[in-house]
């Protein structure tokens, strides 16, 4: 067997190597070690879609409340906007009252430097 064992040695070598080889390429490449990651990963991914929907959810109810409130805020804002309209009508005798005793005010009429001792007899 020495002469056997002498010729086939290299050849084991090389064998024993490759085999070597091929197991830890096994190890690395475990199938069920990937299908686990990416089983993984796409768990993860349909839980953020699941947030990202239930978001959405409460972000369109927040513009259907506001979309329903639109109507009755235009009516309210038409509302006090006539109500003012009829505050600034009523109010313009006062405004123009003001200005005309501002230019009296002007003339000193009311003044008491100009306005003399009282008369009468004593």
């Amino acid at each position: 067997m020495g002469l056997f064992d002498a010729a086939t040695a290299p050849l084991r070598w090389l064998l024993g190597g490759a085999e070597h080889e091929a197991a830890e390429a096994v190890e690395v490449a475990d199938p069920l070690k990937d299908i686990e990651e990416i089983q993984t990963h796409v768990l993860s991914a349909v839980e953020a879609i699941k947030d990202a929907t239930e978001q959405i959810e409460a972000h369109v109810q927040v513009v259907e409340t506001l979309a329903t409130a639109v109507g009755p805020l235009t009516t309210a804002v038409e509302s006090l906007t006539e109500r003012l309209d009829v505050i600034a009508e009523a109010l313009t005798p006062v405004a123009r009252a003001e200005q005309e005793i501002g230019r009296l005010g002007h003339i000193h009429i009311f003044s008491r430097r100009r306005l003399g001792p009282p008369s009468g007899g004593a």
